[in-house]
């Protein structure tokens, strides 16, 4: 129960920030204690800490979690998951929800007027040729569409695309773009980039932005 229902959801709850110094203590607490090959020892999607994780900007962790549970859990022949790691309790709906939620915000998230996009997705989806494309997806700010694409063979650069066009439209967007082998872009044009959170910032959002970053 600590771990499954335990303290780290006063953090998912937003009554403690993330980055606070308690939030921290909390956290690697219940990962030493609770957590094999950070998940849970037991109905792992209870355990909040993969979205932690993530509002933390530990990306490896989050996907250290979510990758270790979905493995555990995902039935070979059906494609529903089971509950417990010994195979009690099929076609669980709770796990199956679970699981589509982490991959919704290793996608996309917000946080008050600010949309974030791809907060956790791996270095290796945007290998040279690869795309990252969602289209329509619903947030709080309404429908959003956004293609990025690798073109690192020959051209050095990935291209962004993004639009979410609704009336309440956020006011920032920032999009996380990880190269393949962790390099610094040499030029981005579309917005301001951070280079510690690998991170282009688009400040007073007008509904779309084309962004390319060069390597």
């Amino acid at each position: 129960r600590d771990s499954l229902l335990g303290p780290v959801y006063l953090i998912f709850q937003e009554v403690l920030d993330p980055s606070e110094p308690a939030a921290g203590f909390l956290l690697n607490a219940h990962n030493d204690l609770m957590t094999h090959r950070n998940a849970a020892f037991s109905q792992p999607y209870y355990s909040r800490h993969p979205i932690v994780h993530l509002r933390r900007g530990e990306v490896k962790a989050f996907l250290k979690s979510y990758y270790n549970t979905m493995a555990a859990l995902a039935d070979r022949e059906t494609y529903t998951f089971w509950e417990h790691y010994f195979g009690a309790s099929p076609h669980k709906t709770h796990e199956e929800g679970w699981f589509l939620m982490d991959t919704r915000w290793m996608l996309w998230q917000e946080k008050e007027r600010t949309l974030d996009l791809l907060p956790g997705v791996p270095r290796a989806w945007l290998e040279d040729g690869k795309r990252i494309e969602l289209t329509n997806v619903a947030t709080y700010f309404g429908p959003l569409s956004l293609r990025v694409t690798s073109r690192l063979e020959g051209q050095n650069r990935i291209d962004v695309e993004v639009a979410c066009r609704s009336s309440h439209r956020p006011q920032t967007v920032t999009i996380r773009v990880p190269h393949p082998l962790g390099l610094k872009p040499a030029r981005v044009t579309g917005g301001t980039y951070d280079s510690a959170t690998e991170r282009v910032r688009i400040e007073s959002f007008s509904g779309s932005q084309r962004i390319e970053l060069s390597y």
